[in-house]
């Protein structure tokens, strides 16, 4: 490695320019086909019934016998346009309530070879066996489309998926599902109700494409074949459903109440009750238009956040997990997850440490059709001891210029109740962005944004943009982004302060004749993530990782090697953990990180992550390992342990350990009833917290739960952080649509 320390900065980018050139010389990327006309798609028709469909799993009801069944899938991953391995079989019959849809999925004999991680709601895509519909009522391909998901043990998943590759994962919507293993194949049996889809009044023909997750051989196909680069969520690609007359809309409300005791211990105190009550409302006001409405908001049954040690110099990016914020949460989406949102919905109902704060209530206003999409949001949250209550409205429009072309603006306002020692104050933020997919392969976004602040009387500007090429054996995505001095979007997320930051990827995959059989792909990377300092220019840092070695497996399991070479150029002092105090100066520095995961869908699977090198004046050895067992999907054990070793690093030429252990059990009874418990102890925390969470489906889309929490603080608390805190919510929500 010493050839690599005597590089500097431009001298190793040109390396890895040349690379970047000859691996490019060296493909010969499978162009994407073209969508077929309509009436080369695959047809598939409805057929409409008076028998009573029951949601059993077992397609027996002679209704199924007379409806035309839609089959002959196509291979999509890992070999473009091949025979599917297995045959699927799928019908569809309608009456004025539901939409059914069944389908008999084959594989080899006996249950080994299907792989389903667990049993909870929304489960990941790619670890688990699954039958897919995608529906778009209005056949257009700018609109949103609703996908449904169910695995052979009758686990639902929906998403609401967009034009421009934004999905709302947690659009839950109500439907029925089940599922029955046989000898030779599994079957399942949908039933979707009218009222929770979108149509156009008067409509006979929709886009709709079922696709097919087979697990254990690593295999997606589907019945209307799209090409590799992208995904079935394409409906330009999608088949045509035929003589479907769904009912006129008719008044369509959803009420979602709910009722919870939380019990409440903080440090030797006596144990405080308070009923709470609250709950939401949805009126669909035409297919295209939706009204919500939120009092009293609560989040008990959230899934906790999961802590890290952060050795980087940027803030910790934590995901939204509540409900009422992740559906259309797309819409409001603008900017690049982790570096810049000018919107984040994590800024609504949550302190700055994370801890809940009071929403007394809001409202949700969405719009969406073929030219265009808007949104309305305002909320009010209360404060707590350290930070002020707080009003927000967010107004968001996009309109589709062409077919291939979207443009919006969003204005995002905040109003800071006076308080705490602090008068009124607003932060004003303005977006406008773009979306331009110049061809079917490759798409560029962008946005600017510009803030103020009636306070300190601050303003700021920030832009960013993305340029995506998705072909079959490559991909490049080019992130840029400027942040200039003074922008604030405190209902936002800002990595950091006055920066600019460059962020190219590149990735190459290719599949040669002679890999072993269970090899998929190599796929080598090269990429890299540069900051500057906006106002001035001087470089900041930079991480180029070179990633010569990657291999996916068929079963989806994959291992990696790459060298990460970092220059840092540090004006402040620097502590990523208790006790390491790094200088101001200029480091360079390389590590060296080996990374695999075996098959997250057998019953016991395993993920490392070793890395060694230097970390600015000194040396940092880190470990990650986690096992998995779940010998049923009924059942599965994580236990998760970090280590990060410093030797010699900071002022002072600290040597220290922390340590991050997180043991996670799932325990289900069937895919209704669940119980999940989830612990974290952290020595550079020094914390040690559990969640544990019991939740029962008793009817769709309506939960009985019991959640319990702890946190232990080892260590003498400042004033206002309890030393230990229990809490326990018992919570009961019921959904009714009229």
């Amino acid at each position: 490695m010493k050839i690599f320390q005597r590089l500097n900065y431009r001298q190793f980018g040109l390396i890895l320019y040349l690379i970047l050139q000859a691996a490019l010389q060296g493909l010969h990327a499978q162009e994407a086909f073209l969508p077929l006309p309509e009436a080369q798609r695959p047809h598939l028709q409805a057929t409409r019934t008076t028998e009573k469909i029951t949601i059993d799993g077992l397609p027996d009801e002679a209704a199924w016998d007379k409806a035309p069944v839609a089959t002959y899938f196509t291979t999509a991953y890992p070999r473009q346009g091949n025979k599917a391995t297995y045959d699927t079989k799928v019908r569809l019959l309608y009456d004025d309530k539901n939409i059914y849809i069944s389908a008999v999925c084959d594989f080899p004999p006996g249950k080994k070879d299907i792989q389903v991680q667990d049993l909870r709601r929304d489960f990941s895509y790619s670890n688990n066996e699954l039958f897919e519909i995608l529906i778009d009522p209005f056949k257009d391909p700018r609109l949103p489309v609703m996908t449904f998901c169910v695995t052979p043990y009758g686990t639902q998943m929906d998403i609401m998926h967009y034009a421009d590759f934004s999905y709302d994962y947690k659009w839950d919507a109500v439907w029925q599902a089940a599922s029955k293993i046989q000898e030779h194949s599994w079957t399942t049996e949908v039933a979707i109700p009218f009222s929770t889809l979108r149509y156009p009044k008067n409509s006979s023909e929709w886009s709709i494409n079922f696709a097919r997750n087979i697990r254990h051989i690593g295999e997606t196909n589907g019945w209307s074949p799209w090409p590799q680069a992208y995904s079935e969520t394409q409906m330009a690609y999608a088949g045509i459903l035929t003589n479907i007359i769904p009912p006129d809309a008719n008044f369509n409300l959803r009420v979602e109440p709910y009722a919870l005791v939380n019990a409440n211990k903080i440090d030797n105190k006596k144990t405080s009750y308070k009923p709470e009550f609250g709950g939401e409302v949805k009126y669909a006001i035409n297919s295209n238009t939706l009204l919500e409405g939120t009092v009293n908001t609560d989040f008990a049954q959230a899934d906790v956040d999961k802590q890290v040690v952060n050795l980087s110099r940027s803030s910790v990016f934590f995901p939204e997990k509540r409900q009422f914020f992740l559906e259309n949460a797309s819409l409001f989406s603008v900017g690049q997850s982790g570096i810049i949102q000018p919107f984040f919905s994590r800024r609504i109902g949550l302190s700055d440490n994370g801890n809940p704060l009071t929403i007394n209530g809001g409202l949700r206003f969405v719009h969406q059709d073929s030219k265009q999409s808007a949104g309305v949001l305002v909320m009010k949250q209360n404060g707590d001891s350290t930070e002020n209550g707080a009003l927000f409205g967010v107004f968001r429009y996009k309109r589709n210029i062409t077919n291939r072309l979207q443009v919006g603006g969003m204005e995002i306002l905040r109003e800071n109740l006076a308080g705490l020692g602090h008068s009124t104050s607003v932060n004003p933020v303005e977006v406008v962005d773009a979306f331009w997919q110049v061809s079917q392969p490759f798409f560029i976004r962008g946005m600017a944004s510009y803030s103020g602040n009636s306070l300190n009387k601050q303003k700021g500007s920030a832009a960013f943009a993305e340029l995506n090429y998705s072909a079959t054996h490559f991909f490049i995505d080019w992130f840029q982004t400027a942040v200039s001095k003074g922008y604030q979007a405190q209902t936002g997320f800002v990595a950091r302060d006055n920066f600019i930051n460059t962020q190219p990827n590149f990735y190459f995959f290719t599949h040669k004749n002679w890999f072993p059989k269970n090899v998929q792909f190599f796929s080598p990377q090269i990429t890299a993530d540069i900051y500057h300092e906006a106002s001035t220019g001087k470089f900041q840092e930079a991480n180029v990782i070179l990633m010569p070695f990657q291999l996916f497996f068929t079963d989806q399991s994959h291992l990696n090697f790459n060298i990460t070479s970092s220059w840092e150029n540090l004006t402040d002092n620097f502590e990523p953990v208790r006790k390491v105090n790094i200088a101001t100066a200029n480091y360079h520095f390389y590590r060296y990180e080996f990374y695999g995961i075996t098959n997250a869908a057998a019953p016991f699977s395993a993920e490392t992550r070793l890395s060694t090198g230097g970390y600015y004046n000194g040396r940092l050895n880190s470990y990650y390992l986690s096992l998995r067992a779940a010998p049923v999907p009924q059942l599965s054990l994580v236990m998760s342990y970090t280590r990060n070793d410093f030797k010699n690093v900071g002022v002072d030429k600290v040597s220290t350990t922390t340590h991050l252990l997180a043991p996670e059990l799932r325990v289900a009874a069937n895919p209704k009833m669940l119980l999940s418990a989830f612990y974290q102890y952290n020595t550079d925390a020094r914390n040690g917290s559990l969640n544990a969470r019991f939740s029962w489906e008793y009817r769709p889309l309506s939960f009985i739960y019991l959640v319990a929490n702890s946190v232990n603080n080892y260590y003498k608390t400042p004033f206002g952080i309890p030393q230990k805190q229990q809490g326990g919510i018992l919570k009961l929500t019921y959904i009714r649509q009229i």
